[in-house]
């Protein structure tokens, strides 16, 4: 190897990666020339094309499912590799662990995403010439009037998810058994612990809080909101479906039906356009981002952000379902983008690619918290949503749908967490989830319902992250509020602001706005 260049070795390596023809002892050899940094260009070189395959997936275009199964197999070669000979720096051995999980799954994520839009279909309703399917739900439940019918649909779904709740199980007990083979781990007081690894406590020490904080803080959260958000159900709920709420009227069906009365205020706002107006007049560089707004059958059914390439390679996915929802929608997305567009190109590769999930999301609730904000509403907006009464009305509506979305995620959160530490089978799970959203929104569910979510029998841990971020974007709000005023969107130095909190990536200090404190938040939803 005297005569080989550095360059060329790394060149080598990732071909016998890709050809899979690479074996312990040359694994050995190469490692030995190969330093840290060169895992890190070829770790990102196959998520940028991981990323980038998933993405035409998502999109509902062509794309190739061998493709992304080996693919998969070479992140599995490549982790493997890191957790053997590097297991430093740590957020980069919780990825590597966490990336074997997930490719080790990926043909039955593959399967999965195929069943959702195959099995998962209505045999008897239509939406946009197709049947209904669990990508096309959420947009025909906007649209459709007739409460049965959409009670129909519903009821054939959970029944339905017989169909993907084995390969949900095999998936899950698939992960847990790879976090078992790598089972060392460093707990949140920074010792290090043998058999702390599993989904949860990784979960934590990216998150940098304890199981305890996390379990009080969750349910602290939703035992606050649930009375508020019971009476506004009894309240709002029944005034704006005209009858009692019943267990088909979901989070999602509300999340567009709560402001239909005011929906067309919303008609000649054009979502993408605004956002781009106010980002631009904040300096923030748009042109790494590219927007995805078409309509497709199989497009995923919620919007959604591919950091492809950080910072330069940024796509947001999403399709319209109703106005206001749009606007919503498009900001949150865009707010994912521009935390990632202006991470700093410089940083270390783990400082841009493992971002905790807890901050990521801090941004994109940030920033849709603006299409909330009536100071943003009445001198941005059309005329008609100036008035008073509309104001007012949205302002409500906003709260409601605060209440839900705490009550909602609480019991996602809480379900979630001790599916993995008590190692539940997917009924049991189905039985605690449907006591859990019980408990916290009076809703009596069926508890298969939680195969249907996005993200629930997706994401290894991901929902507690939406409550931590909700706290966060709320004093991140206050933050940037009292240091450049009521109409901080206007002024470029909070833009300036934003990128220099921003740009470090997973080295953000969030000392400098949030204490996570939930109390703001919570007194702003309540009162």
């Amino acid at each position: 190897m005297a005569n080989v260049s550095l360059h060329e070795s790394v060149q080598r390596l990732r071909l016998r990666i890709c050809n899979d023809k690479i074996n312990d002892l040359e694994a050995i050899c190469y490692v030995v020339i190969m330093n840290l940094n060169h895992w890190c260009e070829l770790d990102e070189l196959i998520y940028v094309s991981q990323t980038d395959e998933e993405h035409k997936q998502y999109s509902g275009l062509k794309y190739s499912e061998k493709l992304i199964e080996q693919i998969a197999q070479m992140k599995i070669r490549n982790s493997a590799i890191f957790v053997d000979f590097f297991s430093h720096p740590r957020p980069l051995f919780l990825g590597a662990v966490e990336d074997i999980a997930y490719s080790k799954t990926k043909s039955l994520e593959l399967e999965l995403h195929n069943a959702r839009n195959t099995k998962i279909v209505s045999s008897r309703h239509m939406f946009k010439d197709f049947p209904v399917n669990w990508s096309t739900w959420r947009q025909f439940n906007s649209f459709e009037k007739v409460p049965n019918i959409r009670k129909e649909v519903f009821d054939e779904f959970i029944e339905k998810t017989k169909h993907i709740a084995p390969i949900i199980e095999n998936r899950f007990s698939t992960i847990r058994q790879v976090y078992q083979e790598n089972a060392i781990g460093n707990g949140v007081d920074g010792k290090e612990h043998h058999d702390r690894l599993d989904p949860v406590s990784a979960y934590l020490e990216n998150e940098n809080i304890s199981y305890e904080k996390l379990v009080e803080f969750v349910k602290s959260m939703g035992q606050r909101a649930k009375k508020p958000f019971k009476d506004a159900l009894s309240d709002i709920g029944k005034g704006i479906l005209g009858k009692e709420p019943e267990y088909y009227d979901d989070f999602y069906y509300f999340r567009n039906k709560a402001y239909s009365e005011i929906d067309g205020n919303f008609l000649k706002t054009e979502p993408l356009g605004e956002v781009k107006r106010i980002l631009t007049n904040m300096e923030f560089d748009l042109s790494r981002i590219c927007f995805d707004t078409e309509d497709r059958k199989d497009k995923y059914p919620s919007p959604i952000c591919f950091f492809v390439k950080i910072p330069d390679d940024i796509r947001v996915l999403y399709k319209k379902e109703s106005p206001y929802f749009d606007l919503q929608a498009c900001f949150h997305e865009t707010g994912h983008a521009m935390h990632a567009s202006s991470i700093d190109a410089t940083s270390e590769y783990w400082d841009k690619y493992r971002i905790p999930m807890g901050m990521a999301e801090t941004f994109s609730i940030f920033l849709e918290r603006l299409t909330k904000n009536t100071g943003y509403i009445s001198s941005s907006l059309s005329d008609s949503i100036k008035d008073q009464n509309n104001l007012d009305k949205l302002t409500s509506r906003n709260r409601f749908m605060e209440l839900f979305f705490v009550t909602f995620y609480a019991a996602n959160s809480l379900m979630k967490l001790e599916y993995w530490k008590e190692n539940l089978s997917i009924d049991k799970a189905s039985e605690l989830y449907a006591r859990l959203i019980k408990e916290y929104t009076g809703f009596e569910i069926p508890g298969e319902y939680w195969l249907l979510h996005h993200i629930l029998p997706e994401s290894i841990m991901y929902v507690p992250s939406y409550l931590l971020a909700a706290v966060r974007a709320s004093e991140l709000d206050i933050y940037i509020g009292n240091k450049h005023g009521e109409k901080w969107w206007t002024e470029k130095e909070a833009g300036k602001d934003l990128r220099e909190i921003m740009k470090h990536g997973a080295k953000m200090d969030l000392s400098v706005f949030s204490k996570l404190d939930s109390n703001m938040f919570l007194q702003e939803i309540t009162t």
